[in-house]
């Protein structure tokens, strides 16, 4: 299982996918957001709804922000080791 949480800035840009290798039969790209999820609150804050896929192996993370003026990207590579974990997040760390 992953777990993705990013905090971006009003009106940003965001798109992040999960490419993974462990399972062959799976969908090798999946899209978390890109703005067609989010919606806007009482104090136009840009809120993502969140998402969770369940996977083992190695797994590719790829964050970017575009606001036209500014563009950073976010490559990480990692691997799952087991199907669940006790606690309640997931840090991610680089290989």
């Amino acid at each position: 299982m992953v777990f993705v949480n990013c905090v971006i800035e009003e009106n940003s840009h965001i798109q992040s996918s999960i490419n993974t290798s462990a399972d062959i039969n799976c969908i090798i790209q999946k899209y978390i957001s890109e703005l067609g999820n989010a919606y806007h609150d009482e104090n136009n804050s840009i809120k993502t709804l969140d998402a969770t896929y369940f996977t083992i192996g190695k797994v590719n993370l790829h964050i970017s922000f575009n606001n036209g003026k500014k563009h950073k990207s976010t490559p990480v590579e990692f691997m799952v080791l087991e199907l669940d974990w006790l606690g309640p997040e997931l840090i991610l760390k680089g290989l």
